[in-house]
Parts: structure tokens; sequence; C-alpha cells
């Protein structure tokens, strides 16, 4: 699976016409084995930022890949936008080819490097132009991933976990590099985390994925830029907790 995942023209994923996703009644069985996904609705506006938690075997990697177009939709129906990126957990970059190269894998037209230069620039990489992967830090490393989804221009973003392997440093300068991102370049971006407190630092809205269903539905209307210590957010994370099964004693 590649860093970037696209799927135009799939026959059993609509075109959104105006850059939002929706789902209904995605049913997804491996097998004769229960529901991964039951019976799913889902929608995410153009330009939303949503973030999507809940605990391991919940569905959300399904979702997600489903999302993409690399897995097929048997049952339910599916309206994306054709321009999709997808950003994983390991940046993925190929260690034969310059940073620049990996961003603008698979792209054509002569303007190729220019376009890879401008988009580093972005994530604040314009001075690794010309480097091989593997001198990149992990944080470095995930940047020009985010980069080469960036560089297609996508009407929806995913973000797979993008951050579960950074230190806590690196984890929140890519936070807030996401959150200016997303900013300027007004995608519909769907995250997920397992990690609370970032869903409330980046999010409009956190659903929470339980056994295939979506358990919660929480509206975060706090204004940016957020901090932990409002008593907006310290509720909000305490009705987040509460619905991952995770209770104060």
């Amino acid at each position: 699976m590649n860093a970037v995942a696209m799927a135009d023209g799939m026959h059993d994923v609509t075109p959104s016409r105006d850059g939002g996703v929706a789902v209904h009644g995605l049913t997804r069985r491996f097998g004769h084995g229960p529901a991964v996904l039951d019976g799913l609705d889902l929608t995410i506006a153009p330009g939303e930022f949503v973030a999507l938690l809940g605990h391991s075997g919940s569905g959300k990697s399904t979702l997600l890949r489903t999302l993409a177009g690399l897995d097929p939709v048997h049952e339910g129906t599916l309206a994306r936008p054709d321009a999709v990126s997808v950003v994983f957990q390991d940046s993925r970059l190929l260690p034969w080819k310059r940073v620049w190269d990996n961003v603008v894998l698979g792209q054509a037209g002569a303007d190729r490097r220019e376009r890879a230069v401008a988009v580093l620039g972005e994530v604040g990489l314009g001075h690794r132009v010309d480097a091989w992967p593997l001198t990149l830090s992990g944080g470095e490393a995930q940047r020009a991933a985010l980069a080469r989804a960036l560089v297609r221009e996508p009407a929806f973003l995913m973000l797979d976990e993008p951050f579960a392997a950074l230190d806590a440093l690196a984890r929140l300068k890519m936070q807030r590099l996401v959150a200016r991102l997303w900013a300027r370049h007004g995608c519909a971006v769907l995250l997920v985390t397992h990690d609370v407190d970032e869903a409330l630092m980046l999010a409009d809205r956190a659903i929470v994925l339980d056994h295939g269903r979506i358990r919660t539905d929480l509206a975060i209307p706090l204004d940016r830029p957020r901090h932990h210590a409002d008593p907006g957010f310290i509720h909000l994370r305490g009705a987040l907790l509460d619905a991952l099964g995770v209770h104060d004693d």
C-alpha cells in the first residue's frame, strides 16, 4: 500500500461534486464472520475536519481503506471526491529517490520538481529538497509524506495515525502544522487517532467507532487556537473518554 492512495473512477464509489463525503448503510464482512462495519452512516462536509477514534478492532482501518478505495463497497453506498490522498503511520518513502522525487512520485509534467519544492516549503522542508530519505528524522519523513499528499491537491485528505511513531515534541509540531495546512488548503479531513487530546485540538467533530457503528458523534465548538486548560476542552475530553469506556475512579 502506498503512502498516498487514490481510487478515481471506481465502480462502487460515486464522485462527490461538492467535496464532501457521504456514507450510508456501509457494511463490511470478512468471510462468514461478524460485520466489521455494520450499517454505518457518516457524512463529512466540504472543508470539515473530523477525528475518528475507537479501540482496536472497532472498524477504523476498514472504514479508512473503504473511503480510500482500497476495499470494495459490497453493501451500502459511498460518495466522496475523486481527489483523495492518504497519509499513513509509516511515511514509506523510497530510499533510492530524493525527497522531492518522492513527493511527486507517479506524477508527470515538466514542473514536477517546481511543485515538489513549493509544497516542501509549505511543510517546512525547503532545506531538504535534495536529501535522501534515510537522512531524515521521523518528523521530517512524515512531513515529506504529508507534502506528497498535498501536492495532489486533494479535496479529501485522510490521516491514519500519522503522528503515532513521533516523540511528544515532534508530534506537537506536526499537529500545529496540520492545523495550518488544513486552514490554508480547505480540504475535508478525516484523522484516525487514539489520542483524545489530539482529536480535540484539531477537529470540528470527534466520532467514536464501536463494533462497526458510530457510538458517539461529538461536535467540538471551541475557538482556535485551543488550550488544554479551557473548561470547554476539559468537558469535551471527559465526554470522549467516557464514550471510549475510560472512566475516572
